[in-house]
């Protein structure tokens, strides 16, 4: 009965401490991520892909250590990321909408390339909002 018992502690346990670190993605229609339409919800190594075309994507309740890449193209492919950082920020479009986002675990590094090994152009970068 004691080791029962202490199983199902340890669930509860894990089960507050997942819940805890929710990382959040909002994605807004206007800069400066003062009203949100679509939100998503997980830990980290997922890709938030809302339906249409964004101004702004605010991270929040989220590790500094986690990475966070936002896309002008749907599905968060390498090829689409227009801006990366690190932990809770509000992120404006550059030349294009904003149309995902990707937040990785702690560790995961990636630079900024498009599928072909160049570098976004400088047009089309997002921008964190301070």
């Amino acid at each position: 009965m004691q080791l029962n018992t202490f199983f199902t502690a340890l669930v509860v346990v894990a089960a507050a401490n997942h819940g805890a670190r929710a990382t959040i993605v909002q994605f807004s229609t206007s800069s400066g991520c003062s009203s949100f339409q679509d939100t998503y919800q997980g830990d980290c190594n997922f890709c938030s892909d809302p339906p249409g075309d964004f101004a702004s994507v605010l991270f929040s309740d989220l590790p500094s250590s986690y990475r966070v890449t936002v896309h002008n193209e749907d599905n968060c492919t390498p090829a689409s990321q227009v801006g990366q950082g690190f932990g809770a920020a509000c992120w404006n479009k550059g030349g294009t909408a904003l149309r995902s986002a990707w937040v990785a675990c702690a560790g995961q590094k990636r630079e900024m390339m498009r599928g072909d090994n160049t570098t976004a152009d400088a047009a089309d970068k997002a921008t964190v909002v301070a």
